[in-house]
């Protein structure tokens, strides 16, 4: 039971194509030129850039688009704009208070082109099946949207794991990136039930999402020696670099739940490296998103907090696209 095919994933016939655009020897459907392109693998904001889009694939990048720009492609001049990367969410909850369609008429008005979402919400209520229905629910949308697998059947303080059998169904798909959220107190008072789901997670590639709020340092210790690789828990600029410190990536939430983006921002002055900072929304009400906006709200926040702009976009773009070999 695969699942659908990753939106990362390209057929032989696409992939032959695509190096024959790259190369001048077809056109791009899409051309995007005289932009100043910011890098965000490198930090630099190159000027007179073209980008050339065959299908929904890059095809090219640089100066020099002649011969991938032909008679049928559409061409448009961008040429006193930036162009950046779509903004990615690292973690939410997409199911929590909307279906995806209404969520996403205006979330993705502002630039967001990927969401990880966590899954939990429906396995509470209606299991596998229901999972894999929102699941279904997540294809062929106007954006790419990636989930991770609910390893809870709740989230109280005497949450279980989800049966085995189920969660090996999940991360054999290749649109589930991840075990979701994990409970650091739940994974120290029960390994022997919370460990098998892990190791089967990270065998089958997929990341081990953390939430290690309130753990002292050698609990914390412990629960990452599970090979747990991430917590947005941090709420303060202290948390967070002890965080950063143990390699973690940290994602700081600024959304409808929590609003950590201000008490953190004290990190900035102290010339830390923060590739591995990401920026999420842990999920927005329909109010505060049709007020404020997606993730452009949360992008613009960090930069008013002080935040180097260059820097605030890569946390809301490469940070998490290479924790989650999105990149």
């Amino acid at each position: 039971m695969a699942g659908p095919k990753s939106n990362l994933t390209r057929s032989l016939e696409d992939t032959k194509t695509l190096m024959e655009v790259a190369q001048g020897k077809s056109g791009a459907d899409l051309a995007l030129v005289n932009a100043r392109l910011l890098n965000v693998y490198t930090g630099e904001l190159l000027d007179n850039h073209a980008v050339c889009i065959w299908n929904k694939w890059i095809a090219y990048v640089g100066k020099n688009p002649d011969g991938i720009i032909q008679e049928n492609t559409q061409v448009i001049d961008i040429k006193g704009k930036t162009l950046i990367p779509g903004l990615i969410d690292g973690h939410t909850h997409l199911a929590w208070l909307s279906t995806p369609e209404a969520f996403l008429t205006h979330a993705v008005a502002g630039g967001t082109t990927t969401i990880i979402t966590e899954t939990l919400e429906a396995y509470v209520v209606a299991g596998l099946d229901g999972v894999l229905d929102l699941l279904d629910s997540f294809q062929e949308q106007p954006i790419k949207i990636f989930s991770t697998a609910p390893p809870m059947v709740s989230t109280s303080s005497a949450a279980k794991g989800i049966a085995i059998e189920d969660l090996t169904k999940l991360i054999e798909r290749e649109d589930i990136v991840g075990l979701g959220e994990t409970y650091w107190q739940a994974v120290l008072q029960e390994p022997e039930l919370f460990l098998p789901m892990l190791i089967a997670a990270q065998q089958s590639g997929k990341t081990l999402e953390g939430h290690s709020a309130g753990a002292s340092e050698k609990k914390l210790m412990g629960y990452l020696a599970t090979g747990i690789s991430s917590c947005h828990e941090p709420i303060t600029s202290e948390e967070v670099l002890g965080r950063l410190r143990l390699g973690l990536h940290v994602m700081v939430r600024e959304g409808s739940i929590r609003r950590d983006l201000k008490a953190i921002s004290k990190i900035n002055i102290n010339g830390i490296d923060l590739r591995r900072l990401v920026l999420v929304s842990d999920s927005i009400e329909p109010g505060e998103l049709l007020e404020m906006g997606y993730m452009e709200f949360i992008l613009q926040k960090a930069i008013n907090c002080g935040f180097d702009p260059v820097t605030a976009i890569q946390m809301t773009t490469i940070n998490a696209a290479e924790h989650f070999k999105l990149d």
